[in-house]
């Protein structure tokens, strides 16, 4: 799957090339909930989430509900506003 993080997509979320492995992560434990759909044509998305992830783990991917727009914008500003501290 490594092999796969580097390779890069235009996110319709956030409007600009994220890799594979922001995706894999977005929500935290969990992948994008739009990461089949977004990847799925241009890697084996499924079967390298799957190899990662336990029964369990894909289980609770497979039930995300999406958010509505405002929601997870707040996410992503808070998630990058964490990732921007880690730097420091």
């Amino acid at each position: 799957m490594e092999s796969f993080d580097d390779l890069t997509i235009r996110c319709p979320r956030l409007g600009h090339e994220v890799p594979f492995s922001y995706c894999r992560r977005e929500s935290g434990d969990l992948p994008c909930i739009r990461v089949l759909s977004c990847w799925e044509s241009r890697i084996p998305a499924e079967a390298c989430l799957r190899k990662q992830m336990t029964a369990e783990t894909w289980e609770r991917f497979c039930r995300q509900e999406p958010k509505n727009k405002v929601s997870s914008l707040i996410e992503l500003i808070e998630a990058a506003k964490k990732r921007g501290k880690m730097k420091d």
